[in-house]
Parts: C-alpha cells; structure tokens; sequence
C-alpha cells in the first residue's frame, strides 16, 4: 500500500472537492477510487470519471489510458479508500465503540445504546437495525466508509456522545473501517457463517480479528467473549500479536458471570468484576440475551460508567426487533415468537431457550436464504429436528436460488418435518396448530420487513403477519 497517500495529494497539490467510488457520481475535482469488487470492477470505468474532471485517479492496476489527470498507483486502493476518508472526516464523537462476533452483534449494540441513553449520555448506533440518522440509509451492517463517516459527523452535530456500531466480516475483509480507531472493541462469539463468502472458518476468523489488529490507538480496550469453541484459538493468536484484552464469560473471566436465582419469570445473575459481585435481575428474557446485556453492561462499564448504576436498568430492558421478539399469545396461552436466527447456532440457543420456557409443544418454522452458504443447511435440518416437536421449513429469501432445492437441502435425510414453501401460508398453518401453552418460533428474517425472490425485496414482515394470525 502506498504510504502517506493523503500526504503525496496534498504535496502535489491535487485537489480534493469530494470523493467518489463509483464513477456516476464523480464531479470536477474528486478523487475517484477505481474499487474491484465481485460484481464489477471500478477499472473498468475510469474513462467514464475521466469526462467528469477529477482530480486524481486512484488504482492498484497499471493502464495505458493516456489522460493529464494523475493516475496515482496504491496496492490496495479499498484500505486508500476508507483511510483517506476517515482522515479527512471531523465529528464531534467522544467514544466509538465496534462489536464484531457471529451471533449478538445487533442485540449489543441495541443494549449499549440502551443503557448509554438511560444514563444520560446520547448514543448512537449503526448496524443491522439502522442508523440514527433519518437522511442516510444503507441495507449494509455495516455500510460504505463514505457513509459511516456522513453518518458519524452528522450525529456529532446532533450533540450524540458515542457511537455503537456492528462491524461486519464482510465490512473488515473489504477494509471498509480501515482508518477508523475506537475506544472500545468487543467480539461476541465465532459460529459457522459466510463460509460462501469466507471459504474457510479460519478465513472467517482472520477478517473478525482485523477489527483488533486494525482499528485500536494507544488506549483502546478490548473485550473477548470466552463462551464459544475457537476462543482459545483467538486467544492465542490475539496474544501472539501482543494485543491485550479483557474476557467476558462463564469461567475465569475479568467480567465473569453466573445464574445466581431463577424462577418461572425472572432469573438473577450475577457479574463479578474487579473483586467486586453486582446482581442484574431480569424478567421473561432469554439467557443468551441476558448474555449479551451483561456484555453491553461490561462495555459501557469501560467507558466510564458504575457498574452499581446500571443494576436498575435489567428489569425494564426493552425487547430487541427481530430477537426472540414476542410477536403475541393466542388465548390458550400459545406464544409465538420471532428471531433473526439465520445460523446453526443461532437457531440452537433460540430452540434450546425456547424449550426450558415451554410447557407445550415447540414448533419452529424457519428457511434458508438463497445464494449463500450452502453448508449449513442440513445442520440447521438437524438442529431444528433435535429440539422442536413441530418444524415446518419454508422459504427465507431464495433470491436467485429455486426455493425448493434450498428447502430439500435444509430437510436432508432428517424426518418429521413438513414443507410449505410460501411463508404466509407457513405462518398460519403453524399459527392455526397451536395448542394449550405450545410456543412457537418463526426463525430466519427477524426485523426483515421484506423478502427477497429474485432480484426484487417484496414487503414482508413477520412479526405483523403473525399477529394477523393470532
């Protein structure tokens, strides 16, 4: 990569009006950063941001077009990119917090701001559920650079104190925070997940970890989950590289944690920190969530908070969109519940959770989505077979896929499942059989208010369709 990029522009003078990836909205004096991605490549039209004047062109390929507009040469012009934006974007932030894992993410950032807002201090957040911001949108986790710096700067001005954010393995293989240092990073956990995108789980591992290599300054803490398989594998490589970090778990963790009493609608825990025990009741919450409250506790903790400040908050904690949200309860006491559950062991905690609050039958509908990781749909056949007594598999968003190719490779070899393809139908069928205090979980889309078949997002919302049919 070449150094001091932003340096080597403002030592030869070249202007910087604004900055652009995609060569439609290039104007006299950008910078455009020819970007190869997997559907196009940004190379193939610098002839077009030519004709609209920048400034400079940035690329990591050599070309013979024969131009006066600088051609600046970098070897890895999405890093240039993201960089160079971050540099030259000011807000009014105090604290920047990311949180990366397969599993949690939205539901952390969601508690952060949560607790952040109820103690007085404006937070902001960026991820699956949106931004704070009502005039930049993005369907991305984690979205351009361009746009989380818009987005960063104009909650500064909103008088925001911090900003939450998911950070996606997409979003750290592509580079799309490189440049941008928070003050507190945090992994959740490592599942299965993009292999399609990833290859291997070890790849996938190595674009997580890019947040704790890449993004941190001088003082920057870091938090690790211990709870899940690779965490000694992350263990050892984040101490290989003389990374320091905090543990939040079960065992032998800074931030350590234990179910302390539990009845049929409330369970209290207890956190241990700095030889310190606080107790953080909860009621009708599922223990992964509590998991992933406490971890937001411990975050927010580090930013400057008192543990003991916080205890109050766990009682009236709202009910994160699309996780395990409660969607209603029928008249014989049939709950029904929605959740973004799209992994294996994201729909294993749900199924698991699920079991110990039912007291009737569990019945799961859920789908995989197409043109994705292919693997993991007959283990989330297995999955489903192993906890619920009733699963019916139905589309998710096939995309470009044959749904039902996708829903065979989801039933397998495993039995007693039933198919229904279209997701309404599947909803009320399901809905229709419920019982005396029976639960079910409509898994896969969560806060989704679309689906996807073809290439077109039609509106569907779970959560509003189960109502319908309650």
């Amino acid at each position: 990569m070449a150094p001091n990029l932003l340096l080597r522009i403002q030592a030869n003078n070249i202007a910087i009006a604004g900055i652009a990836c995609d060569s439609r909205k290039v104007k006299k004096n950008y910078l455009f950063f020819a970007i190869e991605g997997s559907n196009t490549d940004g190379n193939k039209f610098i002839k077009k941001a030519i004709e609209k004047k920048p400034s400079a062109i940035i690329t990591s390929k050599k070309n013979e077009i024969k131009t006066n507009i600088p051609i600046i040469l970098v070897k890895n012009v999405r890093k240039e990119y993201a960089s160079i934006i971050y540099k030259l974007s000011q807000s009014n932030i105090e604290k920047k917090v990311a949180i990366t894992g397969t599993n949690g993410k939205t539901s952390v950032v969601y508690y952060v701001q949560y607790l952040l807002n109820s103690l007085g201090s404006k937070c902001g957040i960026i991820g699956t559920l949106g931004n704070n911001s009502k005039y930049i949108k993005s369907n991305l986790t984690t979205p351009d650079p361009l746009q989380i710096s818009q987005i960063i700067q104009r909650l500064g001005k909103e008088k925001y104190k911090t900003i939450a954010m998911e950070a996606s393995s997409h979003a750290l293989d592509q580079g799309r925070l490189y440049g941008l240092n928070f003050d507190i990073l945090a992994l959740t956990n490592i599942s299965h997940d993009h292999l399609d995108y990833h290859k291997t789980i070890n790849s996938y591992i190595n674009a997580k970890l890019k947040l704790f290599k890449e993004n941190t300054k001088k003082n920057t803490i870091n938090i690790i989950s211990k709870d899940f398989k690779y965490y000694s594998q992350i263990s050892r490589e984040l101490k290989s590289k003389k990374i320091k970090f905090l543990t939040f778990g079960l065992k032998n963790s800074d931030f350590q944690i234990y179910e302390k009493y539990k009845s049929r609608s409330n369970i209290t825990m207890q956190l241990n920190y700095d030889s310190k025990n606080y107790l953080f009741k909860f009621a009708n919450m599922p223990k992964f969530q509590i998991n992933n409250f406490l971890l937001a506790v411990s975050i927010v903790s580090k930013l400057g908070y008192r543990l003991q400040d916080m205890k109050s908050l766990s009682l009236e904690v709202p009910s994160v969109p699309g996780r395990m949200e409660l969607a209603g309860i029928k008249k014989n006491k049939a709950k029904i519940f929605i959740d973004f559950a799209h992994t294996p062991d994201a729909l294993a905690n749900v199924l698991k959770e699920a079991r110990e609050m039912c007291t009737g039958k569990l019945h799961v509908v859920f789908g995989c989505g197409g043109d994705r990781d292919k693997e993991k749909r007959p283990v989330m056949g297995k999955i489903a077979t192993k906890y619920a007594d009733k699963i019916i598999i139905t589309d998710d968003n096939p995309r470009n896929e044959d749904p039902d190719i996708i829903r065979k490779e989801i039933i397998g070899i495993s039995k007693n499942i039933q198919e229904i393809g279209d997701r309404r139908s599947a909803i009320k069928y399901a809905a229709d059989s419920l019982r005396n205090h029976d639960i079910l979980v409509i898994a896969g889309k969560g806060h989704e208010k679309y689906q996807i078949i073809k290439n077109k997002s039609l509106p569907f919302d779970d959560v509003q369709i189960s109502k319908k049919y309650l």
